[in-house]
């Protein structure tokens, strides 16, 4: 599936905040070396944003017919308000981020199945949690989102 991108406008039917091109220009410029097509890519960036619209945004839809959460009204970065036809680059960062994890391995919406309690090999002795999992804390997609997402113990009223 190609990508469609958001611009700011609304558009109906997007699927993405960010291209292909963009996030490979991203992750060269980090020198995070992937071997990936730009097809593969774009696989990666549609996973990513699973995860990406599933968070609890700053702010409210701007329209009720935008495919993605963003654009968005009543959004202060840094004390400065963001426009409503606007994705802001803190937002992309975050799709750059998540991406990276998923290309990586890491997802957080992976399925975790480690449940093994202990585990002998030789002499060697490993005990897990029952609730331990296979996939790596990523630290750099929690910074990312913490402009644009509301924080869980952040209270609003209707």
């Amino acid at each position: 599936m190609a990508l469609i991108i958001e611009d700011g406008s609304g558009v109906a039917n997007a699927n993405s905040y960010v291209t292909a091109a963009e996030w490979d220009a991203w992750a060269t410029a980090r020198g995070i070396a992937h071997s990936h097509s730009s097809s593969k890519i774009e696989e990666l960036i549609l996973t990513a944003m699973d995860y990406i619209e599933a968070q609890n945004f700053l702010g409210r839809k701007a329209t009720d017919a935008q495919a993605l959460q963003w654009p968005r009204t009543e959004v202060y970065i840094d004390s400065y308000s963001v426009n409503s036809d606007e994705i802001p680059k803190e937002l992309k960062n975050a799709v750059y981020e998540v991406t990276r994890t998923v290309s990586d391995g890491n997802f957080a919406l992976s399925s975790r199945d480690r449940q093994t309690t202990q585990e002998k090999i030789g002499e060697i002795t490993v005990t897990y949690k029952n609730n331990a999992s296979m996939n790596k804390e990523t630290p750099a997609v929690r910074s990312a989102l913490r402009k644009v997402t509301k924080s869980v113990n952040a209270v609003s009223r209707a």
